[in-house]
């Protein structure tokens, strides 16, 4: 009945009682897990109030704050760290051997400390001590200036990225219960079998760096899915803040249109609350229709977009 509100924070009256042939009301306010009967509502404090649907007078959502761009980027850096970092005023300079483009770009989430031709110099001159040309991840619209500097300075655009975000009970809800498949497993370290089965972009064997960059997180796990002996699903989720971030989400090509990819979200939904995250994130290309329609379906939205800027 209220599923629509599931995942949102809300107000629930609910009538408690009667005086005088009035009736008495009480509220309770937090995050809507379950729109069944009994609702179940997440106070703050994390304790679980179960709420007689015949009892609700009314339903408000509660407009929460939202990250802005830039909090919710230094989350996801945070969830990707690269194998070497470099601040420069609260521009954050990354480098993993040319791995991943967040991996080894800018991440600018503030002022440089020194004067932007200065601080562009500085950029180009460290990454090409790596044998990296300099790139910039630039959030928009909030890093719309400093997009516009980098045009004019010559660094060429890429093709945007979306950052999108879910409430946990929706993904949990949207996704379907699938236990006619095998439970997803979960494990701290990549197997061998994990890592043959992701390819990163549609490429081949992961380089030594890739490892390094995808454990380095506080608290990584590694979802598979195996049938008969292989390995036909995988993803990589990481926790910060309340975040759940989903990356390197792949199906073999010979099992895919077999919900096996909800299947291993619903998964990671489920490791995720578990391990107190009520939100998630994750990054798609605008341009991977397929991927983007999916993740709709499962009731991501986007909440802001980058692209890269690199030097020529």
């Amino acid at each position: 009945m209220w599923a629509d509100l599931v995942g949102q924070r809300v107000v629930v009256r609910r009538v408690v009682g009667e005086r005088d042939g009035r009736p008495l009301f009480s509220d309770v306010i937090g995050e809507l897990v379950s729109g069944d009967d009994p609702l179940t509502v997440r106070r703050t404090d994390g304790s679980m109030v179960r709420v007689d649907a015949g009892s609700v007078h009314r339903i408000k959502p509660i407009p929460g704050r939202r990250p802005d761009p830039l909090e919710l980027e230094e989350i996801a850096a945070a969830g990707w760290p690269a194998a070497e970092t470099r601040w420069l005023g609260r521009w954050l300079l990354r480098a993993a051997d040319g791995w991943t483009g967040r991996a080894n770009s800018v991440l600018p989430l503030g002022d440089p400390g020194e004067p932007l031709d200065v601080a562009v110099e500085s950029v180009r001159r460290w990454y090409a001590d790596r044998g990296l040309a300099a790139r910039f991840q630039v959030p928009l619209p909030v890093a719309t200036g400093l997009d516009a500097e980098l045009a004019d300075r010559g660094f060429r655009a890429d093709p945007p990225v979306l950052v999108q975000t879910a409430a946990l009970p929706t993904l949990l809800a949207r996704a379907t219960d699938r236990t006619d498949l095998p439970e997803v497993v979960f494990d701290e370290t990549p197997s061998s079998d994990w890592l043959a089965a992701y390819h990163y972009r549609g490429g081949s064997d992961l380089p030594a760096v890739a490892v390094g960059v995808m454990t380095a997180a506080r608290l990584p796990v590694f979802a598979s899915v195996v049938i008969d002996g292989e390995t036909v699903a995988v993803a990589r989720a990481v926790v910060d803040e309340g975040w759940l971030g989903v990356t390197a989400v792949e199906v073999a090509p010979a099992w895919r249109r077999r919900g096996l990819a909800s299947h291993v979200m619903r998964g990671l939904a489920r490791w995720g609350t578990d391990h107190d995250a009520t939100q998630s994130y994750l990054q798609v290309a605008s341009d991977n229709h397929a991927a983007v329609a999916f993740y709709e379906r499962l009731g991501y939205t986007t909440h802001h977009r980058y692209h890269y800027r690199i030097a020529d």
